[in-house]
């Protein structure tokens, strides 16, 4: 079996330009299917398939259309996971993260328009617990702590941390409604600890940040109101999340009715 060091020349920091011919999605899931092994060994989905996924429109699915994103209907796009993820359930949970963009739709529209300033084509990750406490400074928050599962972390563009909330009253500290702290991903430590049975290619590593200011305008409450004037973004976020990891079962248990068809010697489906 190969080691992790055999596959590092197919890994690079994400966004980093990667030449890619045009491919259309059967071919990447096609790949993806060929690849799941490589990436359960690897712990994550690497780059360059992250970049195939965006190539065919994956991250950009609940993108704006005023940032130059689709905006999938959600049918549409819980469609394209459910496939995915009939080929590599790992990677069906990477790219049912390409929904969560919807989330960003929270932050001003000043903020999304950093965010989008490279293009549509930006991946989100989100290690929001256990929520840290955080420390009101004058330009918003300085957030220390440690978070878990951060699915697709390694792949990100952008990564989201759970700190507790809106401002105690007179006390410096957070309360009330926790709130989702975004920062470029070059600036949030990784920590490779995911070691599990199953879904080990999520890459759901642990997240560490220490003393690092995000500024109140790069914070949300996660299922809040949108300042996006589109459909989609009407839509409720924390339900469609929930929407998209079924999509991953289902994808899964088609693959699982496809392996017993195919062990019974059958040709009939089920």
């Amino acid at each position: 079996m190969n080691s992790k060091k055999d596959f590092d020349d197919r890994d690079t920091d994400a966004g980093a330009p990667i030449s890619i011919e045009v491919i259309s999605l059967d071919d990447v899931i096609a790949e993806i299917a060929e690849r799941r092994s490589e990436f359960n060994q690897r712990s994550h989905v690497p780059v360059d398939m992250i970049e195939k996924m965006k190539a065919v429109g994956i991250f950009r699915a609940s993108t704006p259309k005023c940032f130059g994103g689709d905006a999938l209907a959600p049918g549409e796009f819980l469609r394209i996971v459910e496939r995915i993820s009939e080929a590599d359930g790992s990677a069906g949970w990477v790219a049912a993260f390409g929904s969560a963009n919807i989330y960003l739709a929270s932050l001003p529209l000043a903020t999304q328009a950093l965010i989008y300033a490279n293009g549509p084509d930006q991946v989100y990750a989100g290690g929001l617990y256990p929520l840290q406490p955080a420390k009101e400074v004058e330009s918003g928050w300085e957030v220390s702590g440690h978070w878990r599962f951060a699915s697709g972390c390694k792949g990100a563009n952008w990564i989201g941390v759970g700190i507790g909330g809106t401002p105690a009253s007179g006390g410096g500290t957070t309360s009330g409604k926790p709130l989702t702290a975004v920062f470029p991903a070059g600036e949030v430590q990784i920590v490779d600890n995911w070691n599990v049975v199953g879904m080990q290619g999520t890459g759901s590593h642990d997240l560490k940040l220490h003393k690092k200011t995000v500024e109140r305008e790069w914070t949300f409450v996660r299922g809040s109101t949108s300042t996006v004037d589109e459909p989609l973004y009407q839509y409720p976020s924390v339900s469609y999340q929930a929407q998209v990891h079924a999509a991953v079962n289902l994808g899964l248990a088609r693959a699982a009715l496809d392996l017993v068809i195919a062990m019974s010697g059958s040709n009939k489906t089920v």
